[in-house]
């Protein structure tokens, strides 16, 4: 570790550390690839001190595939995400579950319906199987793509799967009449179709007795894990290469930076441990700040979990501003000198740790 006088390692912090991700792990620095058949975006990171007007996510028709045409044996992966814009900068989390030790979106195989089959044939079919099918002859897929909503004499069954409606109803009891709110299209990779859901209109409940976890974009491209759970290489994939589903963007079309996934710690026989999960979210975090014999009473972050032998709460945290603390054996006569104390990065017994005052910087997952 690196050792020097405090007030130099201040200036260190205050010129050169708050200028990149600020984590152990390598993020994004270099603007983004963009896509060829997407509008050229500004790809500057906006600063930290400067809070958005607004943002943005999957809002542009021209980013994903809207309409559906796929073969029978096409795999149908339901990309459910949701916007928080409680903390600092809003973030995007995406449902996942755990299938065989592999976190994946929910999946099932289409079925597409043949009309012109005998009607007694294929009757107990289910209808969440059915997926509207299009004909490339029938429509230009750029006129569809600049259809509006208000159009009436345009066929919603043409924009909208009822599969995703379906799936929706089924798995989570919701039965929300205007699709065309949450759907906002698809990605086609390698025979499978990945649906991207905006959960943020709807009431959606997680069904108690199934695998399901919010995961958030630091996990997917960077950790590649949830909990020590292994991500699918295909999401994995798939948001590293795309730029439009993996950010957030301003009004000005600026990225957002995304935060961090970090496990909440407690204090526990003068050593610090992580929380263990217990499926349901905190209500107060007053029971989750230790007193600190530096920090003084904070909020403390690992940036992987302590050990590796539980499932631990999950935590987004946003990084930018924080200060960080190069060497080890500090005293709280050097923190002293840290003009800014709302997050400061600091390590324990060689693990990556994290002190936030500031509860904006910080939400659960």
């Amino acid at each position: 570790m690196i050792s020097i006088k405090p007030e130099i390692e201040n200036i260190i912090n205050n010129k050169f550390m708050k200028k990149i991700q600020t984590t152990s792990t390598i993020y994004d620095v270099n603007p983004p690839s963009i896509y060829d058949n997407i509008d050229e975006r500004k790809t500057n990171v906006i600063s930290a001190d400067i809070e958005p007007v607004g943002y943005k996510y999957l809002n542009d028709d021209q980013l994903l595939n809207k309409v559906i045409d796929i073969g029978q044996d096409t795999e149908l992966n339901y990309v459910l995400y949701d916007i928080i814009d409680d903390s600092d900068k809003p973030y995007v989390k995406f449902l996942m579950n755990n299938n065989n030790n592999i976190m994946k979106f929910p999946n099932k195989k289409a079925t597409i319906e043949n009309n012109d089959s005998d009607s007694s044939s294929g009757s107990d079919s289910e209808t969440d199987d059915i997926i509207p099918f299009i004909e490339d002859n029938e429509e230009d897929e750029d006129d569809l793509f600049n259809l509006s909503s208000d159009n009436d004499e345009y066929d919603d069954e043409t924009f909208i799967p009822e599969q995703c409606s379906q799936y929706l109803k089924n798995n989570f009891g919701i039965t929300y009449d205007n699709s065309i709110d949450y759907y906002k299209g698809y990605v086609n990779i390698e025979d499978k179709v990945y649906i991207f859901i905006d959960t943020s209109v709807i009431n959606i409940e997680i069904p108690e007795n199934k695998e399901y976890s919010w995961i958030i974009i630091d996990e997917i491209v960077n950790k590649k894990s949830s909990n020590n759970i292994p991500i699918c290489d295909i999401v994995i994939d798939m948001f590293s290469n795309n730029s439009d589903i993996k950010y957030i963007y301003t009004e000005n079309n600026d990225i957002i930076e995304y935060p961090i996934c970090v496990y909440i710690c407690k204090s526990e026989d003068n050593n610090y441990t992580n929380v263990e999960t217990t499926g349901t979210l905190h209500t107060s975090l007053i029971s989750d700040k230790i007193s600190h014999p530096i920090f003084g009473n904070i909020t403390m972050f690992s940036t992987n979990s302590i050990l590796n032998d539980n499932m631990y709460e999950r935590y987004s945290l946003f990084t930018s501003d924080a200060n960080f603390i190069l060497h080890t054996n500090f005293t709280r006569t050097e923190v002293e000198y840290i003009t800014d104390k709302s997050c400061v990065r600091f390590s324990y017994n060689n693990i990556e740790c994290w002190s936030v005052k500031d509860i904006s910087l910080f939400s659960h997952i």
